[in-house]
Order: structure tokens, then sequence, then C-alpha cells
């Protein structure tokens, strides 16, 4: 069983840090995306930007709940292909796209519709991932393998970075803006591409293997109403636990353009505080899941959760300092507390659905609040105060502590047994 998991949990790794990769590109390249799409800089163009990358989010829930639904109906392993060349398609697509300067209108409109459909693709791809892993490994051992996923989307989200921030030493402003900023799309396409090529090697995983062999005939209504009539509070509870995963998140996919709009920091320093943090959260995923195997999930959900909560404006006040010291160290703290959110939060929201729902209902609970959540860049560049940040996240994290208390009471037994 373990070299099935250590199989499944590697293909689908791959996957979802090159899914990541593509979708996160957008956030990181809103200033530029903002001069090329609608003829300006202005807070009121960036505002238009990030109402696309809110868009994004807008349709998660759509393509999470309607590739959850095949993944629960007909397999994991077909849905998982079918995402994986929906985002090569639209991620190389908007890298071919004319500037408003050059197409008009037509420019923003084809942007919208790829993002869309970037959406779509990654709204099932990391609840996907997460329930192929989990479905081919011992339960005991969730949370280090779930950290080896999400370490994975670290390091997409760094290569991301990375590679933006490479431009911007390379090429000057007039270049990027003039074919520069195609080269990330070009590139996401391509990874995603070769990476549906090597994802059809993985197997189906043994637990949806044996529903197939004792469920009668099922058609693609049966998981949406199964969830409606036997799992209402179950999706309550991933609703709720899930609002502070994703205002971390989503947060940190904006934030060189939040430290530069309130802070003074260049672009640059952005793109190298964010490849930091990728890089370390990365090696500190694997780490979190361990810990979070041996101490619990719900208590490693629920003490950070409390901490953050706490600690979060005393946080932020290092950005106030203004050097680049110590916005590698607010970078630093930010990326471990997601860690530790991560391991936890996917596994305890993994085992509050059963085999057949599974893919579906942690779709639907992840992305429905991530629709919500994506706003928040554009609600943030709106406002224009940089306490905002730091109050959103607050509220998220005090709503993540009563989440995580009412699962922690409710299935107490359940983690005495490390699940």
């Amino acid at each position: 069983m373990q070299k099935s998991a250590n199989k499944a949990t590697f293909l689908a790794s791959l996957g979802a840090g090159l899914e990541y990769y593509d979708f996160v590109i957008y956030g990181l390249m809103a200033s530029t995306l903002s001069t090329l799409f609608f003829a300006g800089e202005t807070a009121s163009h960036l505002s238009k930007t990030f109402g696309i990358f809110a868009l994004g989010y807008i349709a998660r829930p759509v393509g999470g709940v309607l590739f959850g639904v095949i993944g629960d109906t007909y397999g994991r392993k077909k849905t998982f292909l079918s995402v994986m060349l929906l985002m090569a398609a639209s991620t190389f697509s908007i890298g071919l796209l004319p500037s408003c300067s050059q197409a008009g209108i037509f420019a923003p409109c084809a942007l919208l519709i790829l993002r869309l459909l970037q959406g779509l693709s990654f709204g099932a791809e990391l609840p996907g991932a997460i329930t192929v892993v989990n479905e081919h490994s011992d339960k005991k051992k969730w949370g280090v393998y779930t950290g080896f996923v999400i370490s994975s989307v670290s390091l997409g989200a760094t290569l991301a970075s990375f590679i933006l921030y490479i431009l911007s030493q390379t090429l000057d402003r007039s270049a990027i803006l003039a074919w520069g900023w195609r080269i990330p799309f070009l590139l996401g396409g391509v990874f995603s591409l070769a990476n549906y090529f090597i994802r059809k090697h993985l197997n189906e995983t043994p637990e949806f293997t044996k529903l197939q062999k004792t469920r009668k005939q099922t058609s693609l209504k049966d998981p949406i109403l199964a969830l409606m009539r036997h799992h209402k509070k179950s999706l309550v509870l991933g609703i709720s636990m899930t609002g502070i995963m994703s205002s971390l998140v989503i947060f940190f996919l904006s934030f060189p353009t939040y430290i530069n709009m309130h802070f003074g920091y260049d672009i640059k320093s952005g793109y190298l505080a964010v490849t930091w943090g990728m890089i370390w959260s990365s090696l500190t995923l694997p780490l979190c899941g361990w810990l979070s195997d041996r101490i619990g999930k719900a208590k490693i959900y629920l003490l950070t959760c409390l901490t953050f909560s706490v600690s979060c404006f005393a946080l932020f006040s290092l950005l106030q300092i203004g050097t680049l010291t110590s916005l590698i160290i607010f970078t630093t703290i930010y990326q471990t507390i997601i860690s530790f959110l991560s391991v936890s939060y996917f596994s305890l929201i993994s085992s509050i659905f059963s085999t057949e729902v599974r893919y579906t209902g942690l779709s639907f609970c992840y992305n429905i609040v991530y629709c919500i959540v994506g706003c928040t860049p554009m609600f943030m560049v709106a406002v224009k105060n940089p306490n905002i940040g730091p109050l959103l996240l607050t509220c998220f994290a005090l709503i993540g502590v009563a989440s995580g208390f009412v699962y922690y009471k409710n299935t107490h037994s359940l983690e005495n047994s490390r699940i």
C-alpha cells in the first residue's frame, strides 16, 4: 500500500504544483496585466484586473462541483486528465492574447473568458489531488502525504514568482510589456501539457475501485443529491473551516501589489519575498504534516488559528520597518502558519466526507469559500488602508477557531486514533 501511496503522491503533487503555477501567475502579474489590458496603472485599472482575478475564483465552485461529480461517478483518474488539459489550453492561450491597444475591448474580454476556464480547472485540481492521495494511503499518514502535496503547490508558486523575478531582473519595463509578459503563461501551458502525459500513469484509487464493485449504477446527479440529503452538517463545517486557509493564500497572491501600495516596497522585492516564502513553505510542509499525524490534526488546526488571531497585527507591524530583512522575516512566519493550517485542514475536511461524495464535497467547500474570498484583493485596493489586510485575516482566523473547536468536540474520538 505504501508503494501505491508514494506513486500517487508523486503524480498528484506534480500536477497540483504545475496547476497552481498556472493559476497564480495572473495574480502575481496584476500590475503588468492592468497596463496591457486596461491601458494604464491607475487604481481603477488595477481594480479591474483584480476583478478578473476574482472571476477566476468565482468559476472555481462550478468547476470543482462539475469535475467533483464526474470524479465521484466515473473515477478520479479520468477527471484528473481532463482537468490538466483544460488548464494547459487556457494558460497557453493567455500568453497568445493581444493587448487592448492591439485589439480593443476584445483583449480584456478574452482574458476574462480564459481566466474563467482556468478557474474551472483549478477548482477541481487540489481537491482531486487530496482525494487521490488520501484514498491511496493509510489514514494515520494523511498528514505527511498531504504535506507533500501542498509542498508541491508551494513549489509551483515558487516557480511562478522566481520566473517573474528573473524577468524583472533581465528585462526592462518596456521589454516586459512588449513581449516578456507572455513567457510565464506560455511556459505554464507547456508544463501542464507535459504533465498530462505523466499523469496518465496514475492508477485509480483502491477506495473508488472498491466502491464501484459494490454500488449500483450511478448518474451524475447522485453525488449532489447525497450531499444535500446526508452531509449538510459536513458542508457547513467544511465551509467554515476553509475561510482562514483561503484568506491567507489569496492575500499572499496579491502580496507584491499590497506592499508596494501601502509600504513602499518595489515589485522586485515583493517577488523575491514571495519566492522565499514559498521555498520555506515547501520545506516545512512535510515536517508539519508529520507533526500533525502525531499530535492530531484538529489540535494543530485549532492552535494555529488561535495563535494567528491574537498575533496577526503584530506580525504585520514587521512590514512597517521597511527593510528587506523584515520582509523576509514576515514571509517566513506567514508561510509557517499556512504550512500548519494546510496539513491539518485538508486532512480534516477529507475525513468528514465518505468515499462516494468525497471529491464533490471537498471541492464544493474548498471552492465556494475561495470564490467569495477571491474578491478581497480588489476590495483591499479600493479601501487603500494597510490595516484592512490584518483585520480581515484576524476575522477569518476567529472563524477558524470556532469551527476547529466544533470539529474537535464532535470528533474527538477520531483524533485519538490519529485520523
